[in-house]
Protein backbone atom coordinates (compact mmCIF):
# COMPACT_ATOMS: atom_id res chain seq x y z
CA UNK A 1 0.00 0.00 0.00
CA UNK A 2 2.64 2.30 0.82
CA UNK A 3 4.91 1.38 -2.28
CA UNK A 4 1.33 2.36 -4.33
CA UNK A 5 1.21 5.69 -2.46
CA UNK A 6 4.62 6.47 -3.46
CA UNK A 7 4.51 5.55 -6.89
CA UNK A 8 1.55 8.02 -7.27
CA UNK A 9 3.49 10.85 -5.41
CA UNK A 10 6.17 10.25 -7.67
CA UNK A 11 3.98 10.38 -11.05
CA UNK A 12 2.27 13.11 -10.10
CA UNK A 13 5.82 14.87 -9.50
CA UNK A 14 7.40 13.39 -12.64
CA UNK A 15 3.96 14.91 -14.85
CA UNK A 16 4.77 18.29 -12.74
CA UNK A 17 8.17 18.86 -13.66
CA UNK A 18 7.03 17.65 -17.22
CA UNK A 19 3.99 20.11 -17.29
CA UNK A 20 5.82 23.42 -16.18
CA UNK A 21 7.68 23.97 -19.03
CA UNK A 22 5.25 22.97 -21.52
CA UNK A 23 3.02 25.44 -19.74
CA UNK A 24 4.98 28.10 -19.22
CA UNK A 25 5.94 28.30 -22.75
CA UNK A 26 2.45 28.26 -23.57
CA UNK A 27 1.87 31.20 -21.44
CA UNK A 28 4.70 32.94 -22.93
CA UNK A 29 3.69 32.28 -26.83
CA UNK A 30 -0.17 33.38 -25.93
CA UNK A 31 1.08 36.30 -24.15
CA UNK A 32 3.57 37.81 -26.74
CA UNK A 33 0.73 36.65 -29.64
CA UNK A 34 -2.10 38.22 -27.89
CA UNK A 35 -1.85 40.10 -25.30
CA UNK A 36 1.81 41.72 -25.23
CA UNK A 37 1.42 45.75 -25.87
CA UNK A 38 3.40 44.80 -28.97
CA UNK A 39 1.16 41.95 -30.57
CA UNK A 40 -0.60 44.54 -32.94
CA UNK A 41 3.12 45.18 -34.90
CA UNK A 42 3.72 42.86 -37.77
CA UNK A 43 6.98 40.25 -37.85
CA UNK A 44 7.44 36.56 -37.56
CA UNK A 45 5.97 34.86 -34.63
CA UNK A 46 9.40 33.15 -33.37
CA UNK A 47 10.64 36.61 -33.26
CA UNK A 48 7.89 37.76 -31.15
CA UNK A 49 8.12 35.15 -28.58
CA UNK A 50 11.95 34.83 -28.39
CA UNK A 51 15.57 36.02 -28.39
CA UNK A 52 16.10 33.00 -29.76
CA UNK A 53 15.08 33.64 -33.14
CA UNK A 54 17.77 36.63 -32.94
CA UNK A 55 20.55 34.62 -31.29
CA UNK A 56 20.23 32.29 -34.50
CA UNK A 57 20.88 34.78 -37.07
CA UNK A 58 23.44 37.05 -34.89
CA UNK A 59 25.06 34.67 -33.17
CA UNK A 60 24.82 30.61 -34.73
CA UNK A 61 25.15 32.63 -38.26
CA UNK A 62 27.55 35.52 -37.12
CA UNK A 63 26.17 38.56 -37.47
CA UNK A 64 23.49 38.00 -39.93
CA UNK A 65 20.38 39.31 -38.57
CA UNK A 66 20.48 42.85 -39.63
CA UNK A 67 20.35 41.12 -43.37
CA UNK A 68 17.16 39.00 -42.11
CA UNK A 69 16.03 42.19 -40.90
CA UNK A 70 16.13 43.94 -44.08
CA UNK A 71 14.39 40.84 -45.59
CA UNK A 72 11.51 40.92 -43.00
CA UNK A 73 10.65 44.74 -44.01
CA UNK A 74 10.27 43.53 -47.36
CA UNK A 75 7.71 41.23 -46.07
CA UNK A 76 5.71 42.83 -43.28
CA UNK A 77 6.36 46.57 -44.27
CA UNK A 78 8.68 49.23 -42.52
CA UNK A 79 7.73 48.34 -39.18
CA UNK A 80 8.35 45.19 -37.18
CA UNK A 81 8.21 43.50 -34.40
CA UNK A 82 11.98 41.93 -34.10
CA UNK A 83 12.00 40.36 -30.32
CA UNK A 84 9.06 39.73 -27.21
CA UNK A 85 9.98 43.72 -26.35
CA UNK A 86 12.20 45.52 -29.42
CA UNK A 87 10.50 47.09 -32.42
CA UNK A 88 12.37 47.71 -35.54
CA UNK A 89 12.13 50.79 -38.15
CA UNK A 90 13.32 51.04 -41.66
CA UNK A 91 12.08 54.70 -42.69
CA UNK A 92 14.85 57.59 -43.05
CA UNK A 93 12.17 60.10 -42.88
CA UNK A 94 11.54 58.81 -39.24
CA UNK A 95 15.24 58.33 -38.15
CA UNK A 96 15.12 62.26 -36.70
CA UNK A 97 11.98 61.15 -34.86
CA UNK A 98 13.17 58.43 -32.67
CA UNK A 99 16.90 59.90 -32.27
CA UNK A 100 15.53 62.91 -30.99
CA UNK A 101 17.35 66.12 -29.39
CA UNK A 102 14.81 67.28 -27.48
CA UNK A 103 12.47 64.01 -26.59
CA UNK A 104 13.41 62.21 -23.62
CA UNK A 105 15.29 59.12 -25.08
CA UNK A 106 16.61 56.07 -22.57
CA UNK A 107 18.88 53.31 -23.87
CA UNK A 108 18.43 49.60 -23.45
CA UNK A 109 19.56 47.94 -20.58
CA UNK A 110 19.18 44.76 -22.73
CA UNK A 111 21.56 45.89 -25.59
CA UNK A 112 24.52 48.27 -23.36
CA UNK A 113 24.84 46.42 -19.98
CA UNK A 114 27.28 43.41 -21.16
CA UNK A 115 29.45 46.03 -22.15
CA UNK A 116 30.53 46.57 -18.96
CA UNK A 117 31.02 50.30 -18.86
CA UNK A 118 27.67 51.84 -17.18
CA UNK A 119 29.27 54.64 -15.93
CA UNK A 120 30.24 56.15 -19.23
CA UNK A 121 27.90 58.53 -21.06
CA UNK A 122 27.50 55.80 -23.89
CA UNK A 123 25.97 53.20 -21.57
CA UNK A 124 23.88 55.26 -19.24
CA UNK A 125 20.53 54.35 -19.62
CA UNK A 126 18.45 56.72 -18.09
CA UNK A 127 18.60 60.50 -20.27
CA UNK A 128 18.21 62.26 -16.84
CA UNK A 129 22.06 61.12 -15.93
CA UNK A 130 23.08 61.28 -19.73
CA UNK A 131 22.30 64.55 -20.21
CA UNK A 132 24.76 66.12 -17.01
CA UNK A 133 27.58 63.52 -18.03
CA UNK A 134 27.44 64.41 -21.88
CA UNK A 135 27.86 67.44 -21.04
CA UNK A 136 31.26 67.49 -18.57
CA UNK A 137 32.23 65.70 -21.64
CA UNK A 138 31.02 67.45 -25.00
CA UNK A 139 33.08 70.80 -24.45
CA UNK A 140 36.40 68.96 -24.98
CA UNK A 141 35.34 67.71 -28.39
CA UNK A 142 33.87 70.91 -29.71
CA UNK A 143 34.20 72.02 -33.49
CA UNK A 144 36.79 75.04 -32.19
CA UNK A 145 38.78 73.24 -29.75
CA UNK A 146 39.67 70.35 -32.72
CA UNK A 147 40.58 73.08 -35.10
CA UNK A 148 43.34 74.36 -32.17
CA UNK A 149 44.75 70.45 -31.97
CA UNK A 150 45.44 70.11 -35.54
CA UNK A 151 49.12 70.62 -34.38
CA UNK A 152 48.82 67.64 -32.37
CA UNK A 153 46.92 65.54 -35.39
CA UNK A 154 49.90 67.21 -37.72
CA UNK A 155 52.17 65.40 -35.62
CA UNK A 156 51.10 62.01 -35.53
CA UNK A 157 50.32 61.70 -39.14
CA UNK A 158 53.96 62.64 -39.50
CA UNK A 159 54.61 59.69 -38.01
CA UNK A 160 52.24 57.79 -39.46
CA UNK A 161 54.08 59.28 -43.06
CA UNK A 162 56.93 58.18 -41.86
CA UNK A 163 56.03 54.95 -41.15
CA UNK A 164 54.56 54.17 -44.00
CA UNK A 165 58.01 55.31 -45.97
CA UNK A 166 59.22 52.67 -43.97
CA UNK A 167 56.77 50.16 -45.38
CA UNK A 168 57.50 51.37 -48.92
CA UNK A 169 61.25 51.07 -48.94
CA UNK A 170 60.84 47.32 -47.57
CA UNK A 171 58.34 46.67 -50.60
CA UNK A 172 56.34 44.57 -48.61
CA UNK A 173 52.06 44.74 -48.97
CA UNK A 174 50.78 47.02 -45.87
CA UNK A 175 47.22 45.93 -44.51
CA UNK A 176 46.59 49.81 -44.34
CA UNK A 177 43.36 49.16 -40.97
CA UNK A 178 47.09 48.40 -39.02
CA UNK A 179 48.07 51.90 -39.70
CA UNK A 180 45.05 54.10 -39.33
CA UNK A 181 44.23 52.37 -36.22
CA UNK A 182 47.12 52.92 -34.67
CA UNK A 183 47.08 56.62 -36.17
CA UNK A 184 43.31 56.55 -34.56
CA UNK A 185 44.75 55.25 -31.33
CA UNK A 186 46.87 58.06 -30.68
CA UNK A 187 45.34 60.61 -31.69
CA UNK A 188 42.69 60.34 -29.44
CA UNK A 189 44.98 59.12 -26.46
CA UNK A 190 46.66 62.27 -26.97
CA UNK A 191 43.80 64.28 -27.14
CA UNK A 192 42.00 63.25 -23.68
CA UNK A 193 44.74 61.61 -21.19
CA UNK A 194 48.24 62.90 -19.90
CA UNK A 195 50.01 60.29 -22.51
CA UNK A 196 49.58 58.71 -26.00
CA UNK A 197 49.34 54.93 -26.37
CA UNK A 198 52.05 55.53 -29.03
CA UNK A 199 51.56 52.69 -31.01
CA UNK A 200 53.24 54.29 -34.30
CA UNK A 201 56.11 54.37 -32.38
CA UNK A 202 55.73 50.33 -32.39
CA UNK A 203 58.10 48.59 -35.03
CA UNK A 204 55.12 46.51 -36.50
CA UNK A 205 52.62 48.98 -35.85
CA UNK A 206 50.83 46.84 -33.25
CA UNK A 207 48.63 44.43 -35.65
CA UNK A 208 46.84 43.19 -32.63
CA UNK A 209 45.54 46.63 -31.94
CA UNK A 210 43.41 46.34 -35.45
CA UNK A 211 41.37 43.99 -34.12
CA UNK A 212 40.82 44.29 -30.17
CA UNK A 213 37.91 47.00 -30.46
CA UNK A 214 36.31 44.42 -33.10
CA UNK A 215 36.89 41.74 -30.35
CA UNK A 216 35.55 44.03 -27.62
CA UNK A 217 32.06 44.98 -29.58
CA UNK A 218 31.28 41.13 -30.48
CA UNK A 219 32.36 40.20 -26.96
CA UNK A 220 29.53 42.44 -25.79
CA UNK A 221 27.25 40.90 -28.14
CA UNK A 222 27.36 37.42 -27.21
CA UNK A 223 27.16 38.41 -23.54
CA UNK A 224 23.83 40.08 -23.89
CA UNK A 225 22.98 36.05 -25.05
CA UNK A 226 25.14 34.56 -23.07
CA UNK A 227 25.65 36.34 -19.50
CA UNK A 228 27.37 34.09 -17.88
CA UNK A 229 29.81 33.28 -20.57
CA UNK A 230 32.44 35.03 -19.98
CA UNK A 231 32.77 35.32 -16.71
CA UNK A 232 33.16 31.89 -16.22
CA UNK A 233 35.44 31.69 -18.89
CA UNK A 234 38.02 34.08 -17.58
CA UNK A 235 37.37 32.69 -14.65
CA UNK A 236 38.90 29.83 -15.87
CA UNK A 237 42.12 31.31 -16.38
CA UNK A 238 44.24 31.90 -19.62
CA UNK A 239 45.22 28.63 -21.16
CA UNK A 240 41.12 27.81 -21.28
CA UNK A 241 40.09 31.22 -22.89
CA UNK A 242 42.80 30.24 -25.19
CA UNK A 243 41.92 26.91 -26.11
CA UNK A 244 37.53 27.93 -26.45
CA UNK A 245 37.63 32.00 -27.23
CA UNK A 246 40.45 33.50 -27.97
CA UNK A 247 39.64 36.46 -29.10
CA UNK A 248 38.73 37.82 -25.73
CA UNK A 249 42.54 37.75 -24.93
CA UNK A 250 43.14 40.84 -26.19
CA UNK A 251 39.96 42.41 -24.77
CA UNK A 252 41.25 41.28 -21.29
CA UNK A 253 44.79 43.31 -22.61
CA UNK A 254 42.87 46.41 -23.38
CA UNK A 255 40.98 46.61 -20.45
CA UNK A 256 43.74 45.83 -18.00
CA UNK A 257 45.82 48.68 -20.01
CA UNK A 258 42.73 51.03 -19.33
CA UNK A 259 42.72 50.65 -16.43
CA UNK A 260 46.39 51.05 -15.30
CA UNK A 261 46.01 54.46 -17.32
CA UNK A 262 43.32 55.68 -15.29
CA UNK A 263 44.94 54.52 -12.40
CA UNK A 264 48.08 56.11 -12.41
CA UNK A 265 46.09 59.18 -12.85
CA UNK A 266 43.98 59.09 -9.97
CA UNK A 267 47.02 57.69 -7.81
CA UNK A 268 49.07 60.34 -9.32
CA UNK A 269 47.45 63.36 -10.31
CA UNK A 270 50.46 66.08 -10.01
CA UNK A 271 52.99 63.37 -11.90
CA UNK A 272 50.36 62.52 -14.47
CA UNK A 273 49.70 67.03 -14.97
CA UNK A 274 53.89 66.91 -15.44
CA UNK A 275 54.20 64.27 -17.52
CA UNK A 276 51.26 65.99 -19.83
CA UNK A 277 52.77 69.26 -20.07
CA UNK A 278 56.15 67.80 -20.51
CA UNK A 279 54.30 65.97 -23.47
CA UNK A 280 51.60 67.68 -24.91
CA UNK A 281 51.38 68.76 -28.68
CA UNK A 282 48.41 70.89 -27.64
CA UNK A 283 47.92 74.08 -24.90
CA UNK A 284 44.19 72.43 -24.12
CA UNK A 285 44.07 70.61 -21.03
CA UNK A 286 43.22 66.74 -21.67
CA UNK A 287 40.20 64.96 -20.66
CA UNK A 288 40.71 62.50 -18.18
CA UNK A 289 43.29 64.72 -16.45
CA UNK A 290 40.44 67.21 -15.67
CA UNK A 291 37.71 64.75 -14.71
CA UNK A 292 40.28 63.71 -11.88
CA UNK A 293 40.56 66.97 -11.27
CA UNK A 294 37.34 67.86 -10.73
CA UNK A 295 36.24 64.49 -8.54
CA UNK A 296 37.03 65.69 -4.69
CA UNK A 297 33.84 68.38 -5.73
CA UNK A 298 31.40 66.05 -8.16
CA UNK A 299 30.53 62.76 -6.11
CA UNK A 300 29.44 61.33 -10.01
CA UNK A 301 33.01 61.42 -10.61
CA UNK A 302 34.56 58.19 -9.46
CA UNK A 303 38.05 56.15 -10.48
CA UNK A 304 35.30 53.53 -12.27
CA UNK A 305 33.58 56.19 -13.72
CA UNK A 306 36.92 57.85 -15.55
CA UNK A 307 37.86 54.45 -16.39
CA UNK A 308 34.41 53.37 -18.16
CA UNK A 309 34.95 56.94 -19.73
CA UNK A 310 38.41 56.15 -20.85
CA UNK A 311 37.70 52.49 -22.44
CA UNK A 312 34.46 54.10 -24.33
CA UNK A 313 36.47 57.19 -25.96
CA UNK A 314 39.47 55.29 -27.14
CA UNK A 315 37.64 52.39 -28.64
CA UNK A 316 34.80 54.47 -30.39
CA UNK A 317 37.88 56.93 -31.52
CA UNK A 318 39.73 54.34 -32.93
CA UNK A 319 38.05 51.61 -34.83
CA UNK A 320 35.56 53.31 -36.69
CA UNK A 321 37.32 56.25 -37.99
CA UNK A 322 40.08 53.92 -38.84
CA UNK A 323 37.51 51.62 -40.69
CA UNK A 324 35.73 54.80 -42.58
CA UNK A 325 39.48 55.55 -43.88
CA UNK A 326 40.20 51.92 -44.89
CA UNK A 327 36.79 52.35 -46.86
CA UNK A 328 37.96 55.48 -48.65
CA UNK A 329 41.72 53.77 -49.58
CA UNK A 330 40.19 51.15 -50.87
CA UNK A 331 37.53 52.78 -53.05
CA UNK A 332 39.96 55.97 -54.24
CA UNK A 333 42.64 53.05 -55.15
CA UNK A 334 39.64 51.02 -56.91
CA UNK A 335 38.46 53.24 -59.35
CA UNK A 336 41.22 55.19 -61.19
CA UNK A 337 39.16 58.19 -62.39
CA UNK A 338 38.48 58.75 -58.18
CA UNK A 339 42.21 58.48 -57.67
CA UNK A 340 43.10 61.29 -60.60
CA UNK A 341 40.33 63.72 -59.47
CA UNK A 342 41.21 63.60 -55.68
CA UNK A 343 45.14 63.57 -57.00
CA UNK A 344 44.11 67.22 -59.14
CA UNK A 345 42.22 69.09 -56.59
CA UNK A 346 44.84 68.16 -53.90
CA UNK A 347 47.86 69.34 -56.00
CA UNK A 348 46.03 72.61 -56.90
CA UNK A 349 44.83 73.60 -53.33
CA UNK A 350 48.55 72.20 -52.07
CA UNK A 351 51.05 72.48 -55.10
CA UNK A 352 54.07 72.19 -52.90
CA UNK A 353 52.83 69.67 -50.92
CA UNK A 354 53.27 71.66 -47.54
CA UNK A 355 51.24 70.51 -44.07
CA UNK A 356 47.68 70.69 -45.36
CA UNK A 357 45.03 72.88 -43.37
CA UNK A 358 41.77 71.87 -41.82
CA UNK A 359 40.05 75.04 -43.16
CA UNK A 360 41.13 74.61 -46.92
CA UNK A 361 40.75 71.10 -46.45
CA UNK A 362 36.96 71.15 -45.50
CA UNK A 363 36.38 73.42 -48.65
CA UNK A 364 37.39 71.06 -51.15
CA UNK A 365 34.30 69.43 -52.81
CA UNK A 366 35.86 66.00 -54.20
CA UNK A 367 37.74 65.37 -51.04
CA UNK A 368 34.62 66.12 -48.77
CA UNK A 369 32.44 63.51 -51.52
CA UNK A 370 35.26 61.08 -50.70
CA UNK A 371 34.90 61.72 -47.01
CA UNK A 372 30.95 61.10 -47.12
CA UNK A 373 31.00 58.27 -49.39
CA UNK A 374 33.53 56.61 -46.66
CA UNK A 375 31.22 57.17 -43.69
CA UNK A 376 28.12 56.09 -45.84
CA UNK A 377 29.82 52.74 -46.63
CA UNK A 378 31.55 52.09 -43.72
CA UNK A 379 28.11 53.02 -41.70
CA UNK A 380 29.67 53.47 -38.23
CA UNK A 381 28.09 51.04 -36.19
CA UNK A 382 26.18 49.03 -38.76
CA UNK A 383 23.74 47.42 -35.35
CA UNK A 384 20.91 49.18 -34.80
CA UNK A 385 20.73 51.31 -32.28
CA UNK A 386 17.98 51.43 -30.10
CA UNK A 387 16.60 53.83 -28.17
CA UNK A 388 13.52 54.04 -25.52
CA UNK A 389 10.81 56.93 -25.22
CA UNK A 390 10.15 56.62 -21.39
CA UNK A 391 7.48 58.98 -20.74
CA UNK A 392 4.98 59.02 -24.10
CA UNK A 393 3.82 56.63 -26.91
CA UNK A 394 5.50 57.28 -30.05
CA UNK A 395 3.68 57.42 -33.51
CA UNK A 396 4.55 55.45 -36.47
CA UNK A 397 2.08 56.37 -39.54
CA UNK A 398 -0.97 54.71 -38.01
CA UNK A 399 0.75 52.64 -35.41
CA UNK A 400 0.63 53.40 -31.94
CA UNK A 401 4.15 52.12 -29.93
CA UNK A 402 3.82 51.96 -26.42
CA UNK A 403 5.96 53.79 -24.08
CA UNK A 404 9.16 51.92 -22.83
CA UNK A 405 9.29 50.11 -25.98
CA UNK A 406 12.51 49.24 -27.51
CA UNK A 407 12.99 50.71 -31.19
CA UNK A 408 15.68 50.65 -33.56
CA UNK A 409 17.01 51.83 -36.56
CA UNK A 410 19.69 50.10 -38.69
CA UNK A 411 22.42 52.78 -41.03
CA UNK A 412 23.34 49.73 -43.13
CA UNK A 413 19.67 50.15 -44.39
CA UNK A 414 19.10 53.86 -44.27
CA UNK A 415 22.65 54.00 -46.16
CA UNK A 416 21.08 51.46 -48.70
CA UNK A 417 17.80 53.10 -49.36
CA UNK A 418 17.79 53.58 -52.80
CA UNK A 419 15.24 56.64 -53.43
CA UNK A 420 17.73 58.76 -51.20
CA UNK A 421 21.24 56.84 -52.30
CA UNK A 422 21.04 55.81 -55.90
CA UNK A 423 23.40 52.80 -56.91
CA UNK A 424 23.88 52.91 -53.00
CA UNK A 425 26.57 50.13 -53.13
CA UNK A 426 28.73 51.54 -55.48
CA UNK A 427 31.08 54.27 -54.22
CA UNK A 428 29.82 57.77 -56.00
CA UNK A 429 31.61 60.65 -54.38
CA UNK A 430 30.14 63.45 -57.13
CA UNK A 431 26.74 62.85 -55.15
CA UNK A 432 28.22 64.92 -52.33
CA UNK A 433 30.27 67.81 -54.42
CA UNK A 434 26.67 70.14 -55.18
CA UNK A 435 26.40 71.72 -51.80
CA UNK A 436 22.58 71.43 -52.51
CA UNK A 437 22.47 68.27 -52.66
CA UNK A 438 25.08 67.66 -49.83
CA UNK A 439 22.44 69.64 -47.31
CA UNK A 440 19.91 67.56 -48.75
CA UNK A 441 21.45 64.45 -48.55
CA UNK A 442 23.52 64.85 -45.00
CA UNK A 443 19.91 64.39 -43.32
CA UNK A 444 20.34 60.84 -44.36
CA UNK A 445 23.99 60.37 -43.68
CA UNK A 446 23.73 58.43 -39.68
CA UNK A 447 26.92 57.49 -39.61
CA UNK A 448 27.23 58.81 -36.11
CA UNK A 449 23.65 58.63 -35.26
CA UNK A 450 21.74 61.68 -34.75
CA UNK A 451 19.96 63.37 -31.58
CA UNK A 452 21.10 63.96 -27.94
CA UNK A 453 22.97 60.93 -28.23
CA UNK A 454 24.75 61.47 -31.54
CA UNK A 455 28.90 60.12 -30.84
CA UNK A 456 30.00 62.74 -29.15
CA UNK A 457 33.83 62.81 -31.15
CA UNK A 458 32.08 63.87 -34.74
CA UNK A 459 34.03 66.89 -35.10
CA UNK A 460 37.41 65.09 -34.18
CA UNK A 461 36.65 62.45 -36.50
CA UNK A 462 35.96 64.88 -39.26
CA UNK A 463 39.08 66.06 -39.07
CA UNK A 464 41.09 63.19 -38.63
CA UNK A 465 39.30 61.62 -41.75
CA UNK A 466 40.18 65.32 -43.54
CA UNK A 467 43.63 65.30 -42.72
CA UNK A 468 44.58 61.62 -43.26
CA UNK A 469 43.43 60.48 -46.39
CA UNK A 470 44.82 64.03 -48.18
CA UNK A 471 48.00 63.76 -46.84
CA UNK A 472 48.15 59.70 -47.63
CA UNK A 473 47.40 60.46 -51.12
CA UNK A 474 49.11 63.78 -51.38
CA UNK A 475 52.54 61.63 -50.27
CA UNK A 476 52.21 58.32 -51.60
CA UNK A 477 51.14 56.32 -54.90
CA UNK A 478 49.27 53.29 -53.82
CA UNK A 479 48.25 50.39 -55.09
CA UNK A 480 46.04 47.23 -54.28
CA UNK A 481 47.06 44.52 -53.48
CA UNK A 482 45.16 41.07 -53.80
CA UNK A 483 41.96 42.84 -52.39
CA UNK A 484 38.77 43.14 -53.74
CA UNK A 485 35.14 44.78 -53.13
CA UNK A 486 34.64 41.49 -50.83
CA UNK A 487 37.15 42.88 -48.57
CA UNK A 488 35.31 45.73 -47.84
CA UNK A 489 31.36 44.77 -48.51
CA UNK A 490 29.34 44.27 -45.37
CA UNK A 491 29.30 41.07 -44.78
CA UNK A 492 28.45 40.19 -40.91
CA UNK A 493 26.84 42.78 -38.37
CA UNK A 494 28.80 42.28 -35.42
CA UNK A 495 28.03 45.64 -34.22
CA UNK A 496 30.97 46.86 -36.39
CA UNK A 497 31.07 45.85 -39.82
CA UNK A 498 32.56 42.62 -40.61
CA UNK A 499 33.79 41.61 -44.16
CA UNK A 500 33.52 37.84 -45.90
CA UNK A 501 34.56 35.26 -43.60
CA UNK A 502 38.67 34.78 -44.14
CA UNK A 503 39.33 38.28 -45.82
CA UNK A 504 42.90 39.64 -45.03
CA UNK A 505 41.45 42.65 -45.27
CA UNK A 506 42.40 46.17 -47.59
CA UNK A 507 45.87 45.88 -48.21
CA UNK A 508 48.47 47.58 -50.04
CA UNK A 509 51.82 48.13 -51.70
CA UNK A 510 53.18 51.41 -51.11
CA UNK A 511 55.49 54.06 -53.46
CA UNK A 512 56.07 57.77 -52.40
CA UNK A 513 55.10 60.20 -55.45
Amino acid sequence: MDLDIFASKFHLLLWALLATPVIYVLTTVTYELFFSPLSHIPGPKLAACTRLYEFYYDIVLHGRYTFKIAELHKKYGPIIRISPGEVHINDPEYYETLYSINGPRNKDSWFIESFDVAQSAFATLDHRLHRPRRALIAPYFSKARVQRVQSLIQNKLQKLTNRLNEVARSGKPLKVDVAFNCFTADVITSYTSFRGLNYLDDPDMVPIWSETVRNLVEVGMIARHLPGFFPLLASMGMKWIQRIYPKLLPVIAFRMKCAQEVNFMWENEEKASEDFAKNSLSQEPALFQDMVAKAPDTPDITEARVLHEYITIVAAGTETTAHTMTICTFHVLNDEQVLRKLRAELEEAFPDKKEMDLQTLEQLPYLTGIIYEGLRLSYGLSHRLQRICPTDPLKFRDVVIPPNTSIGMSSALIHHDESIFPKSHEFIPDRWTDLEDRKRLNRYLVSFSKGARQCIGMNLAFAELYMAVATVFRTFDMKLHETTVDDVRLHSDMMLPHAKPGSKGVRVVIDPI
